[in-house]
Parts: structure tokens; sequence; C-alpha cells
């Protein structure tokens, strides 16, 4: 079995990224779309979001999302008890795909990779970087959020600086061909050194 972690910033690219691995036979387990069924899904966390944000947190069984962010990238303190709350749900389920997969290739992508120490279970992380005004353009084309929430939600997210010590791999993602050229170059390099081990 062979576990990757991609991770970036908001508006790193890591979504596009991930699709090349899909392409080279990868199962691709994102996070933060787990994480999104969980709030929707699973009562115990929905009844803990609703005690601790308020009745304004669900409209029917969807998280609020607007009401969410504005409270949660205001204030990490809340923004990390929300993240206590559906980790180690995410890696619950992170383990039953690892059980019912155990001769696959797996990516993981996942935003806050490091900050929930995911990356200590997994064999390489990669790590995308992008220049902050062009992370902010395609969030804005993506999402058609203005600047300012996306610079809030940039503000309480790791540093690159902080993230590189922590990634066994570093790619700039500036120009999406040249990314895919090399990205096929370490999914190549990567697998081959996981044969030697």
């Amino acid at each position: 079995m062979l576990k990757i972690g991609l991770t970036g910033g908001i508006g790193s690219g890591k979504t596009k990224i991930s699709k090349i691995f899909a392409e080279k036979g990868f199962k691709i387990f994102n996070s933060d779309e787990i994480a999104k069924t969980i709030i929707r899904n699973d009562h115990s966390v929905k009844n803990s979001i609703i005690n601790f944000f308020g009745t304004n947190s669900y409209i029917g069984d969807n998280l609020n999302s607007k009401y969410i962010s504005e409270i949660i990238y205001s204030d990490e303190d809340k923004l990390n008890y929300l993240n206590s709350l559906v980790h180690p749900k995410v890696f619950h389920q992170f383990e039953k795909v690892l059980k019912s997969n155990l001769n696959s290739k797996i990516l993981v992508e996942s935003a806050i990779l490091f900050e929930s120490n995911f990356h200590k279970i997994l064999d390489y992380n990669i790590l995308l970087i992008s220049p902050k005004a062009q992370r902010i353009n395609r969030v804005i084309k993506r999402d058609n959020i203005n600047k300012s929430d996306i610079e809030k939600i940039m503000k309480v997210q790791w540093s690159d600086k902080k993230k590189i010590s922590l990634a066994t791999f570093v790619i700039e993602n500036i120009n999406f061909s040249e990314t895919s050229v090399q990205i096929l170059s370490l999914i190549s390099k990567i697998e081959s050194l996981s044969e030697k081990k």
C-alpha cells in the first residue's frame, strides 16, 4: 500500500492536481469533502455544533456555511473546536478505507494535512505552493467570494514556510500544464521509491 498526502493553502490547486493522481490509479480520499459529509450527517457532531455555535448553525440539514465561516475565521479557538469535533471522525473514515483497500495507492487531499497531524501516518507528503495573489484570483473565480473573506481564511491557515519543513516534496503550482509534468514525474519517483522499501 502506498499512502500519499497532498496539501496546500486555499487556492493552491489541490483538487486539480488530485485528478492527475486519480488518472494514475490512485484512490482519492478527500478529507475536506469527508468532513463536510460528517458535518451534514453525523448527529452527534451536528448537536455539538448547534450547542456551541447556536441554532443558526444549520439551515435544514445543511451547515449554514456563511454564518459559521464568519465565526471560525475570526476566532481561531472556535475554528480549533470545530476541527476537534470533525477530525477524529475523518480519521475513522480513513481507517475504514485503508482496511478495505489493502493493496491500493491512496492520495489524501487535505487543506490541513499538517495541522491535523494526518501527515504522520502517510508515506510521503506533497505541499503545493503558489503566490498569494494567484491563489486569491483562483478562489474568486472558483467560489465567487470576495478578497477580504479569502484573506481571513489564509490568515488562520499555516504559512507555506511552516509547512515546507514538514513536506517530503514541495511543488510550485503557477502554470498548471508545467505543474502536471512535475506531478507525473513525481508520481513515478514515489512509486519507484515505494517499490524499493
